[in-house]
C-alpha cells in the first residue's frame, strides 16, 4: 500500500487523490466534531469552505432542519447557532438535524478533495475503525492535514503519523514518500507521550487561550468514537447509516 500524506491541503490536486481512499485529519477540532455530532444522531454535515457557501446552502433547506455551526480563529461565528467544539453538538441538540458546518481550516480541507475514490474524516477519536475501513478498501490511500490557514499543525501531522503506522503494521517500507515518513518518524518517536506535544502544540495553546481546554482532552482520546464518517455527494454521513 502507497500511502502519500499532504502536511496541509495547499498544494494538494486530483492526481493527488483520484481512485485512492483519502483520510482527511483536522484534529482541533473539526474530525472530532464531526465524529461527535453523527454519533449524536445528526442526520448529516454539510462541510463548506466560507460563510457565502453556508448561507446558499441554507437557503435551500428547512429552517427547522438545519443548524449552522462553525468558527473562525477559534471562536464561534456570529450569528450561528453553534461553535466548534465537539461538547456543543449533544444528542439533544442535533439529533434529527443537518448541520452546515463552516471551520477556518478542516471544512475548508474536506471540500478539496471531494474527488477522491472515498473520502473519510478520521482523527484519534475514530482512529482503529479508519484505519480498518481503508485497509478493507485496499486502494493507495492519501492522507491530508489541514493544518492551520496553509501551515502545518503539530496536532495533525501527528495523527497522520498514527495512521501510517498502522496502515503499515508499525513498519514501513524504504520507498515511503517523504512526507509520510516525516509523520510517521515524528509519530514512533513521540507516541508513548503523545499528550505532552498535543497539548504543547499551537492550536492546543489557542484553545486554553480561548477558555476551550476541555476540548483537547475530547480530541486527543485515541478510539473513543468507533464511527466512519465519509464524504461524498457534498454530504458527511454516518457509513453505517449511510
Amino acid at each position: 500500500m502507497n500511502i502519500e500524506t499532504f502536511l496541509t491541503s495547499t498544494q494538494i490536486t486530483e492526481d493527488d487523490i483520484k481512485d485512492r481512499t483519502v483520510i482527511v485529519i483536522d484534529v482541533f477540532r473539526t474530525s472530532t466534531t464531526i465524529v461527535e455530532a453523527l454519533s449524536n444522531g445528526a442526520r448529516a454535515i454539510v462541510p463548506v469552505p466560507d460563510m457565502e457557501e453556508a448561507g446558499k446552502v441554507a437557503a435551500n433547506l428547512d429552517p427547522a432542519g438545519y443548524l449552522l455551526g462553525g468558527e473562525r480563529d477559534g471562536s464561534k461565528i456570529e450569528g450561528y447557532h453553534l461553535g466548534n467544539s465537539p461538547f456543543e453538538y449533544d444528542r439533544a441538540t442535533v439529533t434529527g438535524k443537518t448541520i452546515i458546518l463552516n471551520t477556518t481550516n478542516g471544512t475548508r480541507t474536506i471540500t478539496q478533495v471531494a474527488a477522491g475514490h472515498s473520502v473519510v474524516i478520521g482523527g484519534f477519536v475514530n482512529a482503529g475503525v479508519v484505519v480498518q475501513y481503508a485497509k478493507e478498501r485496499n486502494r493507495d490511500v492519501t492522507i491530508v492535514c489541514s493544518g492551520w490557514k496553509n501551515r502545518p499543525s503539530l496536532e495533525d501531522t501527528l495523527c497522520a503519523g498514527l495512521f501510517a503506522h498502522e496502515l503499515w503494521d508499525g513498519d514501513y517500507p524504504d520507498t515511503s514518500p517523504d512526507a509520510t515518513y516525516m509523520a510517521l518518524s515524528l509519530y514512533r518517536r513521540d507516541k508513548s507521550t503523545l499528550a505532552r506535544p498535543l497539548n504543547a502544540s499551537n492550536h492546543a495553546r489557542r484553545l486554553k487561550a480561548l477558555g476551550l481546554g476541555k476540548d483537547i482532552d475530547k480530541c486527543i482520546g485515541l478510539d473513543t468514537c468507533p464511527l466512519i464518517p465519509i464524504y461524498r455527494d457534498s454530504r458527511i454521513e454516518n457509513l453505517a447509516a449511510a
